[in-house]
């Protein structure tokens, strides 16, 4: 319960960061949680990364940010 309290954060976390338009923090935020959530099955969980790929939007076309939701599609199963 612990370690999917703390995935959960960091993707809120770097939600805001994204919202402020700090595409970097906020994609280091977004690693680790994913790092942490994908050891973890909650749909709770996967709602938080799938609203962090939502807020990515702005950066589709940047590389990391592909290479970004293709491995929450792999890792956490959740599509952009």
């Amino acid at each position: 319960m612990f370690t999917r309290s703390v995935g959960m954060r960091l993707a809120i976390v770097g939600t805001a960061h994204l919202q402020a338009r700090d595409l970097d923090h906020g994609l280091e935020l977004g690693n680790r949680s994913v790092d942490i959530l994908a050891r973890v099955q909650s749909s709770r969980a996967k709602d938080y990364v799938r609203e962090f790929n939502v807020a990515l939007a702005p950066w589709r076309r940047e590389p990391t940010v592909r290479e970004f939701i293709q491995r929450t599609r792999k890792e956490v199963g959740v599509a952009a």
